[in-house]
């Protein structure tokens, strides 16, 4: 500020000013209007319509180009789909090209970009049709396009076009992504074959479907809720309904055997086709055999003693005594008794027909031994095996001393997660009963064990896993899974 004096007056000179909040938020709404202005004016000139359409022209081109490659490229085979749906969007974009509307062109070539490149790199967007859940023996796989077999494992995936072998000692079980469970008996050749889904299916209807070629073997299978199952073999194809347990055999000769055990199955030949209602049984040859008359299946014993579970001493000297409930009809009896849940033939400790429907049977060892039984009907044909049971054996029994107040172990390994299943395993104390959702889970006799969950609801899903020993003493453990629903 300057300040003069002639002596009549002063005279100030201000070099600054004073501005209202309101005309600065003016100013300031201005400034931002202009940017805006100026961003959506620079938009517009980088993408006015002929340089729209030339990228998406570019767009077009290069997602071609990745496309052919995807073509040839190794996993082509399993990408069939993810193909399929890449050259579809290519369509829409040269159609929407020609229509001049670049900007649904752009989005759809680009679309059909990413889908090419990630076949191209060996990612994909490809969803596996099967896992293997449980084996044991000697079990291999053969990926599609390949001619040389590698060893199976747990939580393998299986595509398209794989082919799954047992051997002689070998068994496993896979789960495929609609449900169905697949039991596979030593030396036994399947290929998985890519499974369908309904959307439109009414109620009660099969929604999803699972497919296998079946060469050789035998193979038990179990449909879910709203899921089917197709068996081919070349003698026939087998088409297995919802909530349905059939077992297929098919020997060298490829003579093709099925068996309804619950649900229904419908059997096709080149000369026509039969529906098997429960406990029935139809086989099928090649060429001029075709079909041949229905046999009626026995029913399957059911256990009875000792419990689930059941521990016994190897102190005393009292065989243990296995009971089943009589089946009208029956032969003879076939009891298998193995140290493997699989009953893979190398833990097999016995097989033998009992005439009548008990076994004494002396343990040596300890350890957890299972033990099941199938009826041998008129015309030796045989029915499905009972349900499972085990017992332990263990040095003394029950835990000797005063009462036990301390709560079993319970150690969890992080959930495997096979689309709406779910692969449990831990390790508990030896004798322990263990639950999963309510459900029991096969405990050894070290006390580790793994279970099998399905669940219904898409989203963060909840495990209860409860261990309870002999003395009632219970342990509690919580996982969190997500589910996604394909």
């Amino acid at each position: 500020m300057a300040a003069k004096k002639d002596g009549r007056r002063f005279e100030v000179e201000l070099d600054w000013y004073y501005v209202s909040k309101e005309t600065l938020w003016r100013w300031v709404l201005l400034l931002v209007g202009a940017a805006i202005l100026v961003s959506a004016g620079v938009y517009w000139w980088l993408n006015r319509g002929d340089d729209l359409a030339g990228r998406a022209s570019r767009a077009i081109a290069s997602a071609d180009e990745l496309l052919a490659k995807g073509r040839t490229a190794p996993g082509a085979v399993r990408a069939r789909e993810e193909i399929a749906a890449a050259a579809d969007k290519l369509e829409k974009a040269r159609a929407s090209h020609a229509r001049a509307l670049y900007a649904d062109a752009l989005k759809e070539a680009v679309e059909a970009r990413q889908l090419a490149l990630r076949i191209t790199s060996g990612a994909g967007t490809m969803r596996h049709d099967a896992a293997i859940m449980e084996l044991g023996g000697r079990v291999e796989i053969q990926r599609a396009s390949r001619a040389t077999w590698e060893s199976a494992r747990v939580g393998m995936k299986l595509y398209e076009g794989d082919f799954l072998k047992t051997g002689a000692n070998g068994l496993a079980e896979v789960m495929a992504v609609d449900g169905t469970f697949y039991r596979i008996k030593p030396e036994t050749l399947f290929e998985v074959h890519r499974g369908k889904t309904f959307a439109g299916a009414g109620e009660g209807e099969p929604k999803r479907q699972s497919e296998i070629k079946f060469i050789v073997g035998t193979v038990d299978i179990d449909t879910g809720e709203g899921s089917r199952s197709i068996v081919r073999t070349d003698a026939a194809t087998a088409d297995i309904g919802s909530r349905s347990t059939v077992g297929v055999d098919v020997d060298p000769s490829k003579t093709t055997g099925v068996s309804a055990y619950r649900g229904r199955v419908t059997l096709s030949t080149a000369s026509g086709s039969v529906t098997l209602g429960e406990r029935e049984r139809v086989t099928a040859r090649v060429g001029a055999g075709g079909l041949g008359p229905k046999t009626i299946l026995p029913d399957p014993p059911r256990p009875l003693a000792p419990d689930d579970a059941a521990v016994f001493d190897l102190n005393r000297v009292h065989p243990v005594t296995l009971k089943w409930s009589p089946v009208k009809d029956a032969v003879r009896y076939r009891l298998q008794i193995a140290r493997s849940r699989l009953f893979i033939p190398d833990s097999v400790l016995s097989v033998d027909d009992r005439p009548r429907p008990e076994a004494d049977v002396t343990a040596t060892k300890e350890g957890a031994f299972y033990w099941r039984v199938a009826t041998v009907g008129k015309g030796n044909v045989i029915s499905e095996w009972s349900p499972t049971r085990r017992f332990k054996v263990l040095q003394g029994g029950q835990a000797a001393g005063g009462p036990d107040s301390t709560p079993p172990e319970l150690i969890l390994s992080r959930p495997q997660v096979n689309g709406t299943l779910v692969i449990l395993s831990g390790r508990s104390e030896p004798g322990s009963a263990v639950s999963v959702n309510g459900e029991p889970a096969d405990v050894d006799a070290s006390g580790s064990f793994k279970k099998v969950i399905s669940f219904a609801n898409e989203g963060v899903n909840v495990l209860t896993v409860r261990a309870v020993d002999g003395a009632g003493n219970e342990t509690l453990r919580r996982e969190t899974v997500m589910i996604e629903i394909y």
